[in-house]
């Protein structure tokens, strides 16, 4: 008798005699199953998985969008534009062949709930899990979830990671579960623990004596002995050898090193986190000279007061956001005050200096990013791996007078993201995607592309069809993001409305008023009922969906 099985670019045929005892069998079939189960896998793409930490929009390549913050503090178009080429060569490189999402919004504007929500396909006002105090899994709506590496794991996946994927880099087996913030004993075959960021230098004056991550300047680590840059080399060394041993810091004595290779006969993930532009704001010195203070002519005394006055019309919870009565800008520029005098020379001097920071550990993840596609690029992988790039959250550098993420604006929900497959051309093709998505969308588009099912209980819509094509239409029709408990705000095509738990209301109108300048609540007050029912019943459709699928599965 004769058997035979199509696979992809591969046919198996099996042949055996029917009078043949059975025990001679069954070696033969254990053999077949798997060559077929090793045939399967190899068929199956590999994912690179690269997070990047407070990473805004600020990047070249979506540095002229509407409403983007460059701008304002570069505000003449030729100087911004070589300011842009020397940002983010890397990530614009990599965005002009792949496909860049140019209005991609996180679920929260904090690191820990953005990521386990992308990590896990739940939402926070679902789960709760609105900070980052503690291990997800110590929640007991989330101790049993099925991350989105270890779903791809208990699916013939090999899950590897390291850096900052979760909320911290470390992780740990044997040790007790709220030290394990990787995850490592539930997500991952093999977990690497290695340092992330770049060590600290001479703070510049106008950081904060007690100021704590508000420390900013440029730092005495060399790049090439910074934890990014050597997680990024270890990722790189990774895909171009398929094996890779840690070096440099914590890991220079061969009884630390830790080493991966990557399997022959399964696919892998490879998830790898970088830490800048977190805060502190150090980067190698190199970096900060890209960036003079004196070219951020719009950096100056009228917009720190018109950023100031642009909260005129923000009340309740959603005043208290900005950092007007307390927060990291109102003690930037305190600090200023206090080392320089109280002028408007002093409290803009401060805020360049902030900002001159931010941009140079930008520009320091960018070139950690350019030697992790370096790697994929130089691999025997390159053809049959689908790169995935993201950012948890943007960034607030001054707009709407907040230094910091947490909060419904538009800057601080915006996030980076592009995928690249190269078995799909159109994936390839650079073309902008300005639909609105949201990184829940993640775990749905990667189990699409890895021909698995949707998990029951996981939220999101795939992405897969705006990778096949840049003028699809939207997959979302909005897209809700949470911070803390009871505030939200959703995203359409045209407007953004935000409820905070106080009862504030916003209403901005992206499209006359990218910058969100002009509350219209009380000017459009229909439009802001429609958009507030739309909020809240996507609120309480998100449960129902979750209790829906839940029972299914059951």
């Amino acid at each position: 008798m004769t058997a035979s099985i199509d696979i992809p670019n591969m046919t198996f045929r099996m042949t055996y005699t029917m009078n043949q005892p059975r025990l001679h069998t069954l070696p033969r079939l254990a053999v077949f199953a798997f060559l077929f189960c090793s045939t399967a896998y190899a068929a199956r793409p590999n994912f690179l998985f690269v997070a990047i930490d407070d990473l805004n929009d600020f990047a070249g390549y979506a540095s002229e969008e509407p409403g983007n913050f460059l701008q304002v503090i570069y505000p003449n178009a030729d100087q911004r534009r070589q300011v842009a080429s020397r940002l983010t060569p890397n990530l614009d490189e990599l965005a002009s062949r792949s496909a860049p999402f140019l209005r991609s919004y996180c679920p929260s504007a904090l690191c820990g709930p953005s990521r386990t929500s992308l990590m896990t396909g739940t939402m926070p006002h679902r789960t709760g899990y609105y900070l980052h105090d503690r291990h997800f899994r110590t929640y007991d709506t989330l101790k049993d979830v099925v991350t989105l590496p270890q779903y791809l794991k208990q699916n013939g996946y090999f899950s590897t990671g390291l850096g900052k994927l979760f909320h911290t880099s470390r992780g740990t087996v044997d040790g007790p579960l709220e030290n394990d913030w990787a995850d490592a004993r539930y997500s991952w075959n093999r977990w690497v623990n290695h340092p992330t960021g770049c060590n600290g230098g001479q703070p510049s004056k106008y950081s904060p004596p007690l100021g704590g991550l508000l420390r900013f300047g440029p730092s005495r680590t060399r790049l090439e002995q910074s934890g990014d840059w050597l997680a990024a080399d270890f990722a790189a060394r990774l895909l171009e050898n398929g094996t890779a041993e840690t070096i440099g810091i914590n890991s220079n004595r061969k009884e630390h090193a830790q080493s991966v290779s990557l399997p022959t006969d399964r696919p892998f993930f490879l998830g790898c986190g970088l830490f800048r532009p977190h805060l502190p704001f150090f980067a190698p010195k190199a970096y900060f000279k890209k960036f003079p203070v004196n070219e951020m002519s719009g950096l100056n005394a009228d917009t720190l007061q018109a950023i100031i006055t642009d909260l005129d019309d923000v009340t309740g919870d959603a005043r208290r956001f900005s950092d007007i009565n307390n927060g990291k800008m109102k003690v930037l520029i305190e600090n200023a005050v206090r080392v320089s005098g109280d002028n408007d020379e002093s409290k803009v001097a401060a805020w360049r200096e902030i900002v001159q920071s931010y941009l140079a550990c930008v520009s320091f993840a960018d070139d950690c990013v350019g030697r992790i596609v370096e790697g994929l690029d130089a691999s025997p992988y390159r053809d049959n791996t689908i790169l995935v790039l993201w950012s948890d959250h943007g960034y607030h550098l001054g707009a709407k007078y907040h230094l910091a993420k947490q909060a419904l604006w538009e800057e601080a929900n915006r996030t980076v993201l592009m995928i690249r497959d190269p078995r799909n051309a159109s994936s390839c093709d650079g073309q902008p995607r300005r639909q609105i998505v949201s990184l829940r969308d993640l775990y749905p588009t990667i189990c699409t592309l890895a021909e698995l099912d949707v998990p029951s209980k996981v939220a999101g819509t795939s992405l897969v069809p705006l990778l096949k094509d840049s003028a699809a239409s939207e997959v979302n029709q909005t897209v809700l993001m949470t911070y803390q408990q009871g505030n939200h705000s959703i995203r359409t095509p045209t407007h953004r409305f935000s409820r905070y738990r106080d009862g504030a209301t916003e209403l901005y109108d992206m499209i006359g008023d990218p910058a969100q300048r002009y509350n219209l609540v009380k000017s459009s007050p229909e439009l802001a009922s429609k958009l507030r029912a739309d909020l809240e019943r996507q609120v309480e459709d998100e449960i129902a969906e979750s209790t829906s699928r839940a029972a299914r599965a059951n």
